[in-house]
């Protein structure tokens, strides 16, 4: 994804009526827009990787060195790459090199443009073909042209999706309007998931901050995609950089977890990384490891998380995030959440008849204590699997870190 100091000048979008509709039915308190709905389940067909969550790594391996980095992305738990070529040439020699080394790619040349009939039948058959990379952060001006690529493209190939990520809501535009840019996008471009970039955490002068809009941003996505049955990607940062006087820090494995929880306690199908030159240059970086270390605890919560249904999401703490919902009734099997500080995320997950209730501490500095009680038997499962009896009482949740209940 560029880095642009543009992003505040936008195009006003086409608003259509079912985004009117839909923009005006989700209050800012973070309200489902069709309150009732029976939610679906959405389908994963060709978008999950031998089973598992989509883990996709964002550019910075060039044409050359792809048979040399490939395999260690392999071993950081990253099983897609997204990058572009010039040539499709180098396009076929790294999906060539990718399919040694087990990876999945969201690929591009010039040619998937300027040739695209041919392009896509050249690569439709390759077992390394993850999907076609068409736009990063579009301008809703370019909405129709989107939708005639993405049709064509999968008149084509019915069996490979077509990738086009979008703006966070800080950048585009006023946050309250970004429900409406989201629906006409989904109803002119026919894509099949949502993909969605937010760095929630920066610094200025030395000084740590979360991005405030950064949970509105994933309660928006999530309604509307679940609206729609589609399932969602979202990011976290690999990469330090300098954007608007605001400094992205090299993350913390405590960061990373917060982005990434964060993602799955509102129901993201797949999980991104700008970018893989964050994580591995000449060798691994210091992320490596952290990043490592995160996919793999995202690959054993998959068992639950993949393919199931967020059906609620709050919030506790000091300060609930504008556009989100405040705790108040319980999940089911709970008679009491309590916590102090920062808070945490609450989310409740719908899978094959069980019920699972998820919380994710907010705070990416320190642990938090959490004070719980129960009116169901319910079991506690760990990142690693393993499981055992709830019992009223507190629990600690490290930064940024995840814990987990099945109560039904």
């Amino acid at each position: 994804m560029t880095l642009r100091t543009d992003k505040l000048q936008r195009l006003s979008g086409i608003i259509i009526a079912t985004a009117a509709i839909l923009a005006a039915a989700c209050d800012k308190k973070g309200n489902d827009p069709e309150p009732g709905k029976t939610h679906s389940n959405v389908d994963l067909t060709g978008l999950t990787v031998d089973g598992q969550f989509p883990i996709i790594a964002w550019t910075g391996i060039d044409a050359m060195d792809t048979e040399a980095k490939f395999g260690p992305m392999k071993e950081c738990g990253i099983n897609v790459y997204l990058g572009w070529y010039d040539t499709q040439a180098e396009v076929m020699t790294a999906l060539d090199n990718a399919s040694k080394a087990g990876v999945k790619l969201i690929i591009k040349s010039d040619e998937l443009f300027s040739s695209t009939a041919s392009t896509v039948k050249a690569m439709k058959d390759h077992p390394a073909l993850f999907g076609y990379h068409i736009k990063d952060e579009p301008e809703t001006s370019d909405f129709p042209t989107l939708g005639s690529i993405v049709k064509e493209i999968s008149a084509i190939d019915k069996d490979h999706f077509c990738y086009i990520n979008l703006y966070p809501n800080w950048a585009w535009g006023n946050i309250d309007g970004y429900m409406s840019k989201l629906t006409s996008f989904l109803t002119q471009v026919p894509v099949k998931f949502v993909s969605f970039d937010h760095y929630p955490i920066y610094e200025i002068d030395g000084q740590s901050h979360l991005r405030p809009e950064w949970y509105k941003n994933l309660e928006d996505i999530r309604r509307v995609a679940r609206a729609r049955s589609l399932p969602f990607w979202a990011f976290a940062l690999a990469l330090s950089h300098k954007l608007d006087g605001k400094l992205y820090p090299i993350p913390t494995v405590a960061e990373l977890r917060l982005q990434m929880f964060s993602n799955l306690a509102y129901g993201a199908q797949g999980f991104q990384y700008f970018t893989y030159w964050g994580i591995y240059q000449s060798g691994p970086t210091q992320v490596y490891e952290r990043v490592k270390t995160v996919n793999r605890e995202l690959q054993q919560l998959s068992k639950i998380f993949l393919g199931a249904d967020v059906t609620e999401v709050w919030h506790t703490g000091n300060e609930i995030p504008y556009g989100t919902k405040e705790l108040s009734a319980m999940p089911y099997g709970f008679s009491a959440i309590s916590a102090s500080g920062a808070g945490i995320v609450v989310s409740q997950v719908e899978k094959d008849g069980k019920i699972y209730v998820a919380m994710v501490n907010k705070d990416y500095k320190n642990t938090q204590k959490v004070s719980l009680s129960f009116n169901t038997a319910c079991t506690r499962i760990d990142k690693e699997g393993y499981s055992a009896a709830a019992a009223d009482g507190e629990y600690l949740i490290e930064a940024g870190d995840i814990i987990l209940f099945r109560t039904k």
